[in-house]
């Protein structure tokens, strides 16, 4: 990765006037231009998908806000794909915050950190197949709510002259991302009968706490 030297702020350069040595740092140079973009520009929803939709008044009663991003040198594939990806996202997340709660239940049960580790680490092994079984789930489900590209030029580094980058702000409701939660639970106690009676009772409300982490981010 190329990078350029360029020298500190005003500061520093008052500081070297006065005899201070003058320092330097390393940049990173831009490995890209963007030459095309999606009318209207950059918006929040890249960054934070739950907080824009709060403040623009889009339903967050009901629905939950992701955003999928991917790379084509198709416009319509690359949108295609960050569609795609929002699904894998929501699937991902669902499993990761099963796994994580189950993890946390089972310490609790027992007192041991060890054993909530166990538990996080045999999950992770089935990680990808929990995901994409909660994936098929979605496919019906998902809405695409906004789309932003912008098409970048990466020949200054070697790269492709024409690349296409597309992010896609997707909802889906609550009620169904509960369900996949529900799913998730009962795939994962289904391979693990004795790890369901040990945190059945101390995982009540886990719906509940999906929301608490999904309004936070």
């Amino acid at each position: 990765m190329r990078k350029i030297v360029m020298t500190m702020t005003a500061t520093s350069l008052l500081s070297a006037c006065a005899g201070a040595p003058v320092q330097k740092v390393e940049v990173e140079a831009p490995q890209f231009k963007v030459t095309s973009a999606a009318p209207g520009g950059r918006e929040a929803w890249l960054d934070n998908p739950n907080f824009y939709a709060k403040k623009e008044g889009l339903d967050t009663e009901k629905f939950y806000y992701y955003v999928g991003e991917a790379q084509s040198a198709d416009k319509r594939m690359a949108c295609e794909k960050a569609n795609a990806d929002a699904v894998d996202d929501i699937a991902k997340q669902v499993s990761s915050f099963v796994d994580t709660t189950i993890a946390r239940a089972s310490t609790d049960a027992t007192g041991s950190d060890t054993s909530g580790i166990a538990a996080v680490s045999s999950s992770q092994t089935e990680t990808s197949k929990l995901s994409s079984q909660l994936s098929k789930t979605l496919v019906s489900g998902v809405e695409k709510n906004k789309q932003y590209w912008e098409q970048r030029d990466f020949s200054q580094v070697g790269g492709a002259k024409s690349i296409f980058t597309c992010w896609v702000l997707a909802k889906v409701s609550k009620k169904q991302v509960d369900d996949l939660i529900v799913r998730a639970q009962t795939i994962r106690f289904k391979s693990n009968p004795d790890l369901k009676a040990k945190v059945e009772a101390k995982m009540v409300d886990i719906q509940k706490e999906y929301d608490k982490q999904m309004q936070a981010n």
